[in-house]
């Protein structure tokens, strides 16, 4: 597995691992273990002051800030090929309280107190409660874990502006603060990584001697000493090595939530339909699951808080997985109508959740944005439009279904012809009348007090619609800390030596997340762990055994299913192209037949992630040529990549 840090001379790396393998659980000073004979039983022993489980900005964060703190030796361990998680997929929104930024900008009102209470305003929404402990520390923390990044060179990037040019905004795509106070870096022109904080923390990290990465390591089990304290963690590689990590000072777990996982959503939730992911597929819970084995405790009621967006691209070939995204232009003058043709909803609602709850309460969970293309048109230069996705020739253009007639429309939708005719007919009245409709929906642009854009009837010679469901970006139960971070059992007895930060950590945004505390959060969740493993004393005496509520294993089992495809026989020789949806945009191949068969695949264009995609880029072609077949399975951690290739060699040889 891919291993970086300087540690990586023949002579040092002997040496290291002699004492290491004699120490084995020792710990200076924190732990005082016997010493243990060296290791039969793994390929790989490593032993660190720190261990770190999860290397996305959480993980990052808490390994450099640990660096910061003290530690010699950290090691830094990623279940996908690269780190940077969910972080290193798209930019964000970040936002903090009194930053540089506020008081450049000449907003020198903010206070922590008041974020705080803005953050606790959302999370108590929609009745949840989030933990105030949690908060108050996140809030207090958030403003120095901000300018640490910024410091570390955010700050040399461009950011995304108001139409006044100024770089701290109203938050676009949620509900707003009462007070602005949301940034959102963008990346160069020359930028690898769509997220300028992660792209920033990588370059750090580069120059670190003290850092050791392992990547494509998934953990599997914590390591715990006669004394009750966690020294460390167990994991397997994707080549199918076997991993060993001691540490002196304890293990901070950062694997993210389980978005990816329905089966533990279902198991704690049954009124969802159709629901489709937009997560990593590493977010599949376990490192709960691991905490679990050594006693931690569950935010059990959180479990069933799912929170799922109202905008849901299913992606091709797929049921489970999607992309979260919109056109917009209900904000424009479109409407969202069900599989009955009836509208339901205000569409304009500040609130996301409005939108989420009516969308849910639809037949089956699906819904339309009709539009046109003088409403698409209007979507431009608004912070909350896709124009560019969804123009002709954008990335997302494909997905849009289109008609001349609204009866088309219908048809090509398998919905009621005459009652979406009709709806259409009773929306276009309600824009002449000019008052809000009986939804609520207002017909007049209102900056900064209404989400309403520009005002169009859904009328012209061509019509549009864009097929959504719910989909969920990350979950809400978690593991349980103290306001240390320290894990804790559902009694609140610290595990000594085990903290845990990020997603993984259960409850303490409430059911709604603030604007920019996802992002933010898991730099400050880092910053926090990584300084506490380092400065607060490990207790001992605690007893080691299972939670009562563990999760039963069958719930990390991986389906098996038929792989779909094509057989590919008998081709005509000659150069093919074609192209399908991958995680960002389209992907391009390029397909040579000669004698009938396919000698060659070529990637010609993809915006895919780099890292994470990196492998189904490299191997996916080997495999269909090898196969002659597209019925070939996916590279494990980059599905919809694997599936992006496989469908536009279909398309390609159609």
């Amino acid at each position: 597995m891919k291993k970086t840090g300087m540690k990586s001379t023949a002579a040092l790396l002997c040496a290291f691992l002699v004492s290491t393998l004699i120490s084995g659980c020792a710990a200076q000073p924190k732990t005082d273990q016997p010493d243990v004979s060296p290791k039969t039983q793994f390929d790989v022993v490593e032993k660190a002051d720190v261990v770190i489980v999860g290397g996305g900005g959480t993980g990052i964060s808490a390994a450099l800030t640990a660096v910061e703190n003290g530690a010699e030796s950290v090691i830094l361990v990623e279940k996908l090929p690269e780190l940077g998680g969910f972080m290193r997929m798209k930019t964000g929104q970040f936002s903090a309280a009194n930053t540089t930024l506020q008081i450049e900008q000449g907003l020198t009102e903010d206070t922590v107190e008041r974020y705080e209470k803005e953050i606790l305003k959302f999370g108590n929404s929609n009745g949840g409660h989030p933990i105030e402990y949690l908060v108050k520390s996140y809030a207090e923390n958030a403003t120095e874990a901000w300018e640490w990044v910024y410091e570390m060179g955010v700050k040399d990037y461009p950011f995304m502006t108001d139409k006044d040019g100024n770089k701290v905004i109203v938050n676009p795509g949620h509900m707003p603060y009462e007070y602005n106070r949301t940034y959102v870096p963008m990346p160069k022109e020359d930028s690898k990584l769509a997220n300028p904080v992660i792209e920033v923390m990588l370059k750090e990290l580069e120059k670190q001697d003290k850092i050791q990465v392992f990547t494509s390591v998934a953990g599997t089990k914590l390591i715990t000493n006669e004394k009750g304290q966690v020294c460390g963690a167990e994991g397997v590689g994707t080549d199918g090595k076997t991993y060993q990590f001691h540490s002196n000072y304890g293990v901070i777990m950062s694997t993210g939530g389980y978005a990816a996982n329905p089966k533990l959503f279902e198991a704690y939730s049954t009124d969802l339909h159709n629901l489709i992911s937009a997560s990593l597929s590493s977010d599949d819970g376990y490192g709960l699951r691991m905490m679990q084995e050594v006693g931690a405790g569950i935010t059990e009621e959180a479990m069933s808080w799912i929170e799922t967006y109202p905008k849901g691209m299913v992606n091709e070939g797929s049921t489970t997985q999607g992309v979260n995204g919109s056109t917009g232009t209900y904000y424009t003058g479109g409407i969202l109508v069900n599989i009955l043709g009836e509208r339901f909803i205000n569409e304009c609602a500040w609130d996301d959740e409005v939108r989420n709850a009516g969308l849910k309460a639809q037949p089956e969970s699906y819904m339309f944005e009709i539009f046109t293309d003088k409403i698409l048109e209007d979507t431009q230069g608004t912070l909350r439009g896709a124009y560019d996705s969804f123009k002709e020739g954008g990335i997302y253009r494909s997905r849009l279904v289109e008609a001349n007639t609204l009866e088309e429309l219908a048809e090509k939708l398998q919905i009621p012809v005459e009652t979406f005719v009709q709806t259409v007919e009773d929306y276009n009245k309600a824009v002449e009348a000019g008052v809000p409709d009986q939804f609520g929906r207002e017909f007049e642009v209102k900056p900064n007090e209404n989400r309403v854009e520009a005002i169009n009837k859904i009328e012209g010679d061509r019509f549009y619609a864009l097929k959504l469901q719910p989909i969920v970006l990350s979950s809400r139960g978690g593991i349980l800390v103290n306001d240390k971070n320290q894990v804790t059992t559902a009694e609140g007895t610290v595990i000594p030596g085990l903290y845990a930060g990020g997603e993984v950590v259960g409850q303490m945004w409430g059911k709604t997340i603030a604007p920019g505390v996802g992002m933010n959060g898991a730099v400050t969740w880092g910053r926090i762990t990584g300084r506490n493993i380092m400065n607060l004393p490990m207790e001992e005496g605690y007893e080691v055994k299972p939670a009562p509520d563990m999760f039963d294993l069958s719930l990390f089992e991986k389906d098996t299913a038929a792989v779909s495809g094509v057989d590919f026989k008998d081709l005509t020789d000659g150069v093919y192209e074609g192209t399908a949806d991958g995680m960002n945009a389209a992907v391009k191949v390029s397909v040579t037949v000669s004698g009938g068969e396919i000698t060659e695949i070529n990637i010609v264009e993809h915006q895919e992630s780099s890292g994470i995609s990196d492998p189904a880029i490299q191997q996916m072609p080997e495999k269909i040529i090898e196969a002659q077949s597209s019925k070939v399975d996916a590279i494990s951690n980059a599905t919809i990549t694997s599936n992006a290739i496989k469908q536009a060699v279909e398309n390609a040889l159609q």
